[in-house]
């Protein structure tokens, strides 16, 4: 549609006479032209504002802004932000006389480099005087690919000077995403007060400066959603988070557990992946989840490292999983046992669905990686399964301790209704990478695997293999 558009833009305003000058999209009505213009870039769509007259005033009344300095031309930070910075400003300035403008989305995405953060605050001043968004996201990131300490506290201290020196667009702020900052033990606190409509909040390739505990304790606050990759810290200890439905945390380097849930009444949606290093233990998932009741979402990536869960009792697991509804495990080692999985259908009895994922190549295996072992676990001989209605496996393949688990999950699981099988995805490691994929494409040995599987056994769920 881009070049489609700036082809007729084009054409007609250096080849059409007097009286043909209007182009087919060019007499649509404004609101339809403003659909248009919200489907490009939105640096093409303030050229189309001089390719025309008919389209000058159209970028003064977009409704969704989405600018990111990432995708602006050049190699040198000061020429970008220049460029930057001045889209921004004639964006966001006070439309032209007689033009009704309202601005419902405002994404904006900058490096964190000087003298360019107040001209960002003064655009995002004049945008304010017109109305407040309805979405407000800054996403500030530091110009160096790999920092150093130094770096890391320099960018840390122009976020913050920039933070206190501009409060009011901060107050307003939807998701405020952060990179490559080195903060002070009162920065996140300062932050959550002073935003205080903050609903996302995303910590990148950060870390805790003198004291390497995070602690959040916002009993006021509106964050629904914490997103923690590469965050450099010893813990997270969440003491009062009374709206966060949703936890993040992707990569850690400190003590196990990572994270410590205080009053977090509202957790639904939980992810931890990271792959086991040399000074991790095994944790219980009971040990960091205590007090939480409303959890309906697991996700859990090992990376195809360590397993670094612990498999407990069902007696310390149910009164948190008790509204569980889904759970992924993913990159399980592929030499290690399946059984010890079971603990977690034990202990969540509305689980519903259940997604597993094996590998046999190494994902992120570096020096300070943990040994792996086996986990071993012996599900209770009793336990069922009630209203488990599907098993994903990704990474299946024809083995007996893979074969035996299907089996048993099938007799524990009295309303099953589906297993689904695939194979292994392929492998995107520099070793292997040349690999084909492969598939069980013979049908014959996918109803032979079907017959295995429900020999003697009085489940009535359909088993997809593929």
């Amino acid at each position: 549609m881009e070049s489609t558009c700036n082809t007729i833009i084009r054409g007609e305003d250096s080849t059409s006479s007097a009286s043909e000058n209007e182009d087919r999209i060019s007499a649509l009505p404004d609101h339809l032209l403003l659909k248009i213009l919200e489907c490009l870039y939105t640096p093409t769509a303030v050229q189309t504002g001089v390719l025309s007259t008919r389209w000058r005033h159209l970028p003064h009344q977009l409704s969704n802004l989405q600018i990111n300095a990432e995708y602006f031309p050049g190699t040198l930070v000061d020429q970008i932000m220049t460029d930057y910075t001045d889209v921004i400003s004639r964006f966001l300035s006070p439309p032209p006389c007689g033009c009704h403008r309202i601005i419902r989305i405002l994404q904006l995405c900058f490096y964190l480099a000087d003298p360019y953060l107040s001209s960002i605050a003064h655009a995002v001043g004049d945008a304010l005087k017109i109305g407040v968004p309805e979405y407000l996201e800054f996403a500030a990131t530091g110009h160096v690919a790999c920092p150093s300490e130094a770096e890391l506290v320099l960018f840390r201290q122009r976020f913050m000077s920039f933070f206190h020196a501009w409060p009011g667009p901060f107050s307003l702020l939807t998701k405020l995403t952060l990179r490559s900052l080195s903060f002070e033990d009162s920065d996140i606190p300062n932050i959550l007060n002073t935003c205080n409509k903050l609903k996302l909040l995303s910590l990148r390739s950060c870390q805790m400066g003198q004291d390497p505990v995070l602690k959040i304790d916002a009993p006021c606050s509106e964050l629904i959603g914490l997103e923690l990759i590469d965050f450099g810290c010893a813990q997270v200890e969440l003491i009062s988070a009374p709206k966060l439905l949703e936890l993040v945390y992707d990569s850690w380097c400190g003590e196990n557990p990572p994270v410590y849930f205080r009053y977090v009444p509202q957790l639904v949606n939980l992810y931890f992946a990271s792959p086991a290093l040399s000074w991790h233990t095994p944790f219980t998932l009971s040990e960091c989840l205590s007090g939480n009741r409303n959890l309906s979402m697991l996700h859990l990536n090992f990376r195809t490292q360590m397993i670094w869960i612990e498999p407990e009792d069902s007696r310390q697991l149910t009164p948190i999983f008790s509204k569980l509804r889904d759970a992924h495990l993913y990159n399980i080692f592929a030499e290690c046992d399946l059984n010890w999985t079971m603990f977690i259908l034990e202990g969540a009895p509305s689980l519903e669905n259940f997604y597993l994922s094996r590998r046999s190549c190494e994902l992120s295996k570096t020096e300070d990686s943990a040994e792996k072992t086996n986990v071993l676990w012996e599900p209770s001989k009793d336990s069922r399964y009630l209203n488990l209605k599907l098993l994903v496996m990704n990474g299946f393949k024809e083995e007996d301790k893979v074969m035996n688990y299907v089996r048993l999950v099938m007799v524990r699981a009295v309303v099953l209704k589906r297993i689904e099988l695939c194979d292994e995805d392929p492998c995107k490691c520099s070793a292997n990478n040349h690999e084909p994929p492969r598939f069980l494409v013979d049908e014959a040995s996918k109803q032979r695997i079907r017959e295995q599987l429900t020999h003697g056994s009085s489940s009535s769920a359909d088993i997809i293999i593929g």
